[in-house]
């Protein structure tokens, strides 16, 4: 096997170790009251590996452990850069599942994030009008 191909193998291998999907959405964190939060990230992943035979100024002397079998030096590098970005955590308690934004930019951002809090409670707000509305009015029994 070619020195090169040693490298991307084991570069790929490596990179199974590093991204897996416990990176990209995380094991769950339990807290009280049967809180249950999962961090959810964004991975950004980018490597290069190459490597070459190059002739030395000297003559390359066959046999020599350093040497390929034409006799040349064998010159190879691997790089790998990983950028991990939390981006949101879901947020499970109660039997109600939110969703939080790491990343709110601006007002709108979290506005559109505060809609379904808002929604859910107009709903509740209004289920409890309608539950008084249809109960007899208490204290004016003979």
């Amino acid at each position: 096997m070619h020195p090169v191909e040693t490298i991307l193998q084991t570069t790929m291998r490596e990179l199974k170790n590093i991204v897996d999907v416990n990176t990209i959405v995380g094991n769950p964190i339990y807290g009280e009251g049967g809180a249950v939060v999962i961090p959810v990230s964004k991975v950004c992943l980018g490597f290069f590996a190459g490597g070459g035979d190059f002739p030395t100024q000297a003559v390359a002397k066959k046999g020599q452990p350093d040497f390929d079998a034409e006799g040349y030096p064998f010159l190879g590098a691997s790089v790998v850069g990983v950028s991990i970005m939390p981006k949101a955590f879901l947020h499970m308690q109660g039997g109600q599942v939110t969703l939080l934004h790491a990343d709110c930019d601006n007002t709108l951002d979290r506005l559109v994030q505060m809609i379904p809090t808002a929604m859910s409670e107009i709903r509740d707000a209004l289920a409890d009008v309608r539950a008084q509305k249809t109960e007899p009015p208490k204290g004016n029994e003979p």
